[in-house]
């Protein structure tokens, strides 16, 4: 992860920060309001945004294998929470990086981001 501290208004840190773990909402707030002019609230909206997309597919692809016969009961009961886990402990992990101030980049999300969001 590229991280560098950024000198962003401590308001604008927890917005940032609360965009990862609440999905969709707060990065949209960002991403349509002139919040986006600021280079910090910009790709952190659109980061949080790619972020909760992708989840999300992974989440209906999950559910997608779990009506499958005789495999559903392993991706309902065992894969199902352990996705879950993973995007609340990330969500968590981008939150505090984001309202540090750092400039985090998240593997495949930050070029989506990057490459759709500007």
């Amino acid at each position: 992860m590229n991280q560098q501290p950024s000198e962003a208004d401590p308001v604008n840190r927890l917005l940032a920060a609360l965009a990862y773990p609440v999905p969709f909402v707060i990065a949209m707030i960002i991403v349509v309001t002139d919040i986006k002019k600021d280079p910090y609230m910009r790709h952190h909206g659109w980061t949080a945004l790619f972020w909760s997309v992708a989840w999300l597919c992974i989440w209906f692809a999950v559910v997608i294998l779990g009506n499958v016969p005789f495999l559903g009961w392993i991706f309902f009961i065992l894969i199902g929470p352990l996705v879950w886990l993973a995007w609340l402990i990330l969500s968590i992990y981008y939150a505090i990086q984001a309202y540090n101030g750092k400039h985090l980049t998240i593997p495949v999300v930050s070029d989506f981001a990057s490459k759709y969001g500007t």
